[in-house]
């Protein structure tokens, strides 16, 4: 009996641990954006824009900031940053700041568990698409045209 129940336990933390899947449904979320501010959403939008890395936070960031203010919005879509693995000296310095020069919203991950909650592939932008907060499609892009093209769409 012990043994069913440790490996009962076993199942619900691993599955707990795995990152979101399509047709799974995900709850509201709170996340700060670069100044700070509290974000929740209650209703994923239609387009999440993630991105675990520097170098596809770069072309994240460079795309949408040669895009009009209020592109993310007009495409129902949002960018969310990890920086969870990020030293909290280098956050602070340099990241935070220099984010802060955008002329769009950075939603930030800062806890790398929750992070571990969102689907990535090295060196690839996430792109995941909802029908309300369940997910509809999982895609991993790398240039900003294929960036713009899944926004867009």
């Amino acid at each position: 009996m012990k043994k069913i129940i440790v490996l009962m336990v076993l199942i619900a933390v691993s599955l707990w641990g795995a990152p979101y899947k399509v047709g799974q449904t995900v709850p509201p979320m709170e996340l700060k954006d670069q100044f700070g501010k509290k974000h929740t959403l209650k209703v994923m939008p239609h387009t999440l824009i993630m991105a675990f890395e520097k170098g596809t936070g770069t072309t994240v960031n460079d795309y949408l900031s040669s895009q009009d203010k209020g592109y993310l919005d007009a495409h129902n879509a949002a960018f969310v940053a990890d920086i969870s693995g990020m030293p909290s000296f280098i956050t602070k310095a340099f990241a935070i700041p220099k984010m802060q020069k955008y002329p769009h919203i950075v939603l930030l991950i800062d806890d790398e568990e929750f992070g571990l909650k969102f689907p990535g592939k090295e060196e690839k932008i996430t792109i995941m698409k909802f029908k309300g907060n369940l997910v509809d499609s999982i895609d991993y892009v790398s240039t900003a045209d294929e960036l713009k093209k899944a926004i867009e769409q």
